[in-house]
Parts: structure tokens; C-alpha cells; sequence
């Protein structure tokens, strides 16, 4: 039976991608997250996993970091493509929690819960084999996901009640992401695994993007 994910991520959905996540390409927002990374790679070359429409890896690769990717989405990949020095970063299509390309990289990184197109926990524990079979020895792994609330009541509280406006007719609504996606109003934080001098291998082969 075929495992490889399915690709929720098609030309309908890159079209408006970006446009749908415009807060995150902000420098407030996205500054920090690639001064992190740049510091980690520290002059190596970086594999980013879902690399999307490279948000993060264009403006990582603006500061000189040697940057390839892998996504299982082609569409999200020709919106990279069409970017301003998206033709010069190798990805290679396919599920990220298999497939792999040459290495090894100094920094291998998986932002904006995107890890949360993995739905199971093996894919999951094959997606760690295989960010670590791409790292060098002292290399890094980070993975960024949203801080989930730990309740949403507090202490003593069992219900709470809210209105919305309804709906009016010829009004639009918003298009909003699938998934690969933290909330607005949550925090995210980043995770660093380091590589060991052993590292388990990983097969060749690949859901998901940033």
C-alpha cells in the first residue's frame, strides 16, 4: 500500500498561501527566526524540511547560508521558483520524513508546525532518523511548534459563552491555511536537537512545506 502522504497543498492553495500568512513575512516576526538559524548553521550549509514558498529559506539564504529543501508540494515550489533567488536553492520534491538529498548539512530545520503534517507518530520518529542522518557530526536540528494552552477554562469555570456576527448576504470569507500553521495567538518556540557522532540511518524516498 502506498504511505506516501497526500499533497494538500496544490496550486489552489499556493496561490493565496503567502497573501494568507503576510503577518509572518514581517521582520518583526520573521527577523528573529532566521537570525536563530543563521547562528546555528554558522556558515554551513542548512536543509530546511517543507520548505514551501521559502519564507524562511530566501532571506537564511540572504545571508550567504548555502540553503536546499525538500516539500511534497510542486505548487508551493514554483511559488519559490518565482521568488528573487528561489531558482538557486535545490529542493527536491517529495515527503520530508523519507526522502533525502546530498549532504551533510550543518543545520537541518523544520519551522512553523509543520511537523504537524506528519499525523503519525512513526512518520514522526522517521522524520527525526532522517533530519539526523542528514547532519554532520555537532550539526543541529530545530523544529518550531505552537505552544498549545494548557486549558482553556480556568480553575472552577465550566462553560463559556460567545457571540459572532452573522454572516451577511455577498460578504466573503477569509481563506485560511489547512494546516503547516501555528495559531495567530499562539506562541510559538523553537526546539534544537544536536546531532550525535552516531546517528541512526534513514531509507530514500516523502507530506508537507513552510
Amino acid at each position: 500500500m502506498d504511505e506516501t502522504p497526500t499533497d494538500h497543498f496544490g496550486a489552489d492553495i499556493a496561490a493565496g498561501y503567502d497573501a494568507a500568512i503576510a503577518r509572518r513575512f514581517h521582520e518583526d516576526d520573521l527577523g528573529p527566526t532566521v537570525d536563530f538559524l543563521a547562528d546555528l548553521a554558522a556558515g554551513r550549509p542548512a536543509l530546511e524540511l517543507g520548505i514551501g514558498t521559502g519564507r524562511v529559506a530566501l532571506p537564511l539564504a540572504g545571508r550567504g547560508v548555502r540553503v536546499a529543501g525538500i516539500d511534497l508540494s510542486p505548487a508551493m515550489v514554483d511559488k519559490l521558483r518565482e521568488k528573487p533567488g528561489g531558482a538557486e536553492i535545490d529542493v527536491e520534491i517529495g515527503d520530508f520524513a523519507t526522502t533525502t538529498v546530498d549532504g551533510p548539512f550543518g543545520l537541518v530545520f523544520l519551522v512553523f508546525s509543520t511537523i504537524s503534517n506528519l499525523t503519525t507518530q512513526d512518520a514522526q520518529v522517521a522524520c527525526f532518523r532522517n533530519a539526523a542522518a542528514h547532519l554532520e557530526s555537532g550539526g543541529h536540528f530545530v523544529i518550531e511548534v505552537g505552544v498549545p494552552d494548557l486549558r482553556r477554562l480556568p480553575p472552577g469555570e465550566r462553560a463559556r459563552c460567545s457571540t459572532t456576527a452573522a454572516a451577511t448576504p455577498g460578504s466573503t470569507s477569509m481563506w485560511t491555511s489547512p494546516t503547516r500553521s501555528s495559531s495567530p495567538t499562539t506562541m510559538s518556540r523553537p526546539t534544537t536537537v544536536s546531532s550525535s557522532s552516531t546517528r541512526p540511518s534513514a531509507t530514500s524516498s516523502r507530506p508537507n512545506s513552510t
